[in-house]
């Protein structure tokens, strides 16, 4: 049960991101399971990681 709770209070780490909808460019801070699901849903646009530039 305790492991459970404190589960919930664990910080994801964020990587900091440009997107590039081919319009317009956004940066973000984003978990790697929220840049998976972009990538996923939206194939035509490009997202780069901070580290990656």
């Amino acid at each position: 049960m305790f492991e459970t709770i404190k589960n919930l209070f664990k910080k994801e780490e964020t990587f900091s991101c440009i997107i590039f909808d081919g319009k317009k460019m956004k940066y973000l801070d984003l978990t790697q399971k929220q840049i998976d699901k972009l990538k996923e849903e939206h194939k035509d646009w490009t997202i780069t990681k901070k580290e990656e530039c």
